[in-house]
């Protein structure tokens, strides 16, 4: 876990171009890993803090939800640019607490639509890609994510929101909303 939190803290730091070698890995990587460096170099910093689970009973039994953690107290880092339509493109690292009180890292990229976009008050709509590493999911070795994000902005805070949907149809696997916040300095 110590070397995850490593690679967390310095993920942001060394993702700049001038640090990658992004020429080695075909043009579309090479694109995708120069831009997420463009957001590392000259993005503005962000704070997240984390701290709700929500378990659907639907899909979970009595016992096993009495068991499972709601808290998931943590926070992290990112950094965000804001094209010329005003969303977000934004790079972040989180550790929280899971659902079974164990921490889980996340260290992933966004990209969130807002409407109206260069207002005070603003909904957002999008999706996050990263790597996220659980004690409970083959043994805390990391593991790729693709979810859909929600926000509500005022001003520069944000309230967010994922959902971790089931992939099996047994009891006790899934449909988990995530809700975090995050501030833009």
């Amino acid at each position: 876990m110590k070397r995850w939190l490593a690679i967390a803290a310095t993920t942001l730091a060394l993702a700049s171009p001038a640090q990658a070698d992004c020429g080695n890995m075909g043009e579309w990587l090479g694109s995708a890993c120069s831009y997420l460096g463009k957001i590392a170099d000259e993005g503005s910093w962000d704070a997240y803090v984390t701290g709700y689970t929500w378990h659907d009973p639907s899909t979970w039994t009595d016992e096993k939800l009495a068991e499972l953690n709601d808290k998931a107290w943590g926070g992290g880092l990112g950094k965000h640019l804001v094209d010329e339509n005003g969303n977000h493109d934004m790079l972040y690292g989180m550790i929280f607490s899971d659902s079974h009180k164990d921490p889980e890292l996340m260290l992933g990229y966004a990209k969130i639509w807002f409407w109206p976009s260069h207002n005070v008050v603003s909904v957002g709509a999008g999706y996050t890609v990263g790597l996220t590493s659980r004690q409970d999911i083959i043994n805390g070795i990391p593991f790729p994510y693709i979810l859909p994000v929600v926000s509500l902005r005022v001003w520069r805070a944000s309230v967010m929101g994922t959902f971790i949907p089931s992939l099996s149809s047994g009891l006790n696997s899934g449909n988990v909303g995530f809700v975090f916040g995050r501030y833009e300095f």
